[in-house]
C-alpha cells in the first residue's frame, strides 16, 4: 500500500510516498519494520529519510490532526458535555479507565512515531549528507511525542516540589522493554535536551521539515508549562525576532489553506493527498451537521460582541446550542506552533518576570488590534498584574477549541490558583488520562494512576 502524505513544518511544502503502513496496532510495532529486519530497512539514508517521514506521518495524522486537541478540550472546562456518553464521556467526566479504543489508539500512535524517531537517531550511520538535520529532525519528534504523553498521562510539573512525581515511560531506544515510568523532571528534562540538540542541529530554512526555529517555539511551550518564565521569554522571543514569521493581520488565515505567515510548524492539506486535520472536522464541524463536541454558553458570552474572534463560534444555527467554526472548511492546514502562542507566551512571561514589559504591552496590544479592529488596546504604562490579566483573558479566547486551556488550568494552578470553570481542583486525579491496558499489560508492576475522578 502506498500513503502520498503532503506535511507542512516551518513554511514549505513536501510530498513523500511511503510503503507498507497497515494497520498493525500491536505495541510499538512500527511498520514497514516489522516485515523485513532493519539491515534490509535501513541500508541506505533514502530509507532512514522514508522512516522519519513515517513518523511525521503518525504525529500529524493521528495526533496532531485532532485527537490530541480533542482530549484537551473534554478534559478542559469550556466543553459542554451534558450529552456525551461512552469514551468521550468518560473523559469528559474525568474518570477515565485502563479501556477505551480512542484513548488507546492514540497512546499507541504517539509512541509509535517515538519509536520511528529512535529508529532513525539508531541508524544514523548510514546517512551521509543529511546526518546533522535527520537527527534534529528525530529529536524534534521525540521531545513532542513525549511531551504529548507527559502533559495527558501525568500531573504537570509542579505537582510536587522536586517534580519527582511519576510522569511517563521514556523510550530512547527501539528496544522493546516493559514499560516503567520515569519521573516528570526526568521526562521534562529529556524533552529539554533532545530539542536543544535540535535547536543546533537543525538549519533556518529546510525545505519544508522542521526547522531551528520549530525547535526554539516548542522549547518556549516546554519552559513556559514548567512556569520557567526566564527561558519561555528567552526561546518566545528568538522565535519572533527571527524575521521568518509575520503576525497575521487577519485573525481568520491561522486555520486556511496555504495561506497563513503565522506557521512555525504545521501539517497543510493537500486536496487528493493528504486531508490535514480529518479529527478536527469530524468531532468540532457545524456546517454540516450537529457536531459531537459543543462548547459552553459561558465561554460564548465571555467573548465581547466587538470582539471579531465571536465569530468563530455560533449558538443560532442550532438553538440553545454553542458550536464553533473554526473548523468549518473542506480542506486548511493545522497550524501546531504558531507566531501568535510565541507573542501570548512572550507576554505573559515578561509580566510574570516583571521585566521587559513595553514588548509585553505591544504584544497584546498587536493581538487586541486585530480582534477588536483598532478599537480596544492596553496603556503603554501597564501594570504587570494588568498585562498577565489580559494575556491570560487574550489566549482564552484566541486559543479557544485548540487544545489548550487544560494546559492553562493545570500550569496556573501549579502557582498557586485554580482557575477551573467547572470547579475542580488544578491535580485532583481526572485531569488526567490513564495509561491503556496494553500499557499496564507491558508490565505487571507498572504503576497505573488514580482513578479518583474529580469533584
Amino acid at each position: 500500500m502506498k500513503n502520498n502524505i503532503k506535511i507542512f513544518a516551518g513554511g514549505i511544502l513536501f510530498l513523500f510516498v511511503l510503503a507498507g503502513f497497515g494497520g498493525c496496532k500491536k505495541f510499538l510495532d512500527a511498520p514497514p519494520l516489522n516485515t523485513i529486519t532493519k539491515a534490509e530497512a535501513l541500508k541506505d539514508e533514502a530509507s532512514v529519510v522514508s522512516v522519519m517521514n513515517g513518523a511525521y506521518q503518525i504525529m500529524n495524522g493521528n495526533v496532531f490532526g485532532g485527537k490530541y486537541q480533542v482530549f484537551s478540550e473534554l478534559l478542559a472546562d469550556n466543553i459542554d458535555g451534558t450529552t456525551l456518553n461512552t469514551d468521550f464521556g468518560e473523559i469528559y467526566n474525568r474518570r477515565t479507565s485502563i479501556f477505551g479504543d480512542y484513548k488507546k489508539n492514540f497512546y499507541l500512535d504517539n509512541y509509535q512515531a517515538n519509536y520511528r524517531a529512535n529508529t532513525v537517531l539508531e541508524n544514523l550511520g548510514v546517512v551521509t549528507g543529511r546526518k546533522d538535520d535527520l537527527e534534529g529532525q528525530a529529536r524534534f519528534v521525540r521531545a513532542f511525542a513525549h511531551f504529548v504523553a507527559v502533559r495527558l498521562f501525568a500531573q504537570p510539573y509542579g505537582f510536587t516540589p522536586n517534580n519527582d512525581h511519576l510522569g511517563v515511560p521514556l523510550r530512547l531506544t527501539t528496544e522493546i522493554t516493559p514499560g516503567v515510568r520515569a519521573t516528570v523532571k526526568q521526562v521534562y528534562d529529556q524533552i529539554i535536551a533532545d530539542l536543544k540538540i535540535a535547536e543546533i542541529k537543525l538549519p533556518e530554512n529546510n525545505g519544508g521539515y522542521p526547522t531551528k526555529w520549530a525547535a526554539k517555539a516548542l522549547l518556549a511551550r516546554v519552559y513556559f508549562s514548567m512556569n520557567d518564565f526566564t527561558n519561555a521569554y528567552a526561546y518566545a522571543d528568538q522565535v519572533i525576532k527571527s524575521g521568518q514569521f509575520i503576525f497575521e493581520s487577519d485573525y481568520s488565515k491561522r486555520f486556511s489553506e496555504g495561506q497563513s505567515t503565522e506557521a512555525i510548524f504545521q501539517m497543510i492539506n493537500t486536496a487528493g493527498a493528504y486531508d490535514a486535520g480529518g479529527e478536527l472536522r469530524t468531532q468540532f464541524r457545524s456546517d454540516v451537521n450537529l457536531p459531537t463536541l459543543r462548547f459552553t454558553q459561558a465561554l460564548f458570552s465571555s467573548i465581547s460582541s466587538n470582539d471579531a474572534r465571536k465569530a468563530w463560534f455560533n449558538n443560532v444555527k442550532y438553538p440553545n446550542l454553542v458550536v464553533t467554526t473554526k473548523y468549518n472548511k473542506e480542506r486548511f492546514n493545522v497550524p501546531v506552533l504558531h507566531l501568535t502562542e510565541m507573542k501570548l507566551i512572550r507576554a505573559e512571561s515578561a509580566a510574570e518576570s516583571g521585566t521587559n514589559l513595553s514588548v509585553a504591552v505591544q504584544d497584546i496590544n498587536d493581538i487586541m488590534n486585530r480582534a477588536y479592529e483598532g478599537t480596544k488596546t492596553i496603556p503603554a504604562n501597564s501594570s504587570a498584574s494588568l498585562i498577565k490579566t489580559t494575556v491570560r483573558y487574550e489566549r482564552s479566547i484566541e486559543m479557544a477549541a485548540e487544545g489548550d486551556r487544560l494546559y492553562e488550568i493545570k500550569r496556573i494552578g501549579a502557582k498557586g490558583e485554580n482557575i477551573d470553570k467547572r470547579g475542580s481542583v488544578w491535580n485532583c486525579p481526572g485531569f488526567i488520562l490513564q495509561f491503556p491496558q496494553e500499557e499496564l499489560g507491558s508490565n505487571t508492576s507498572f504503576v497505573r494512576n488514580p482513578e479518583g475522578g474529580c469533584n
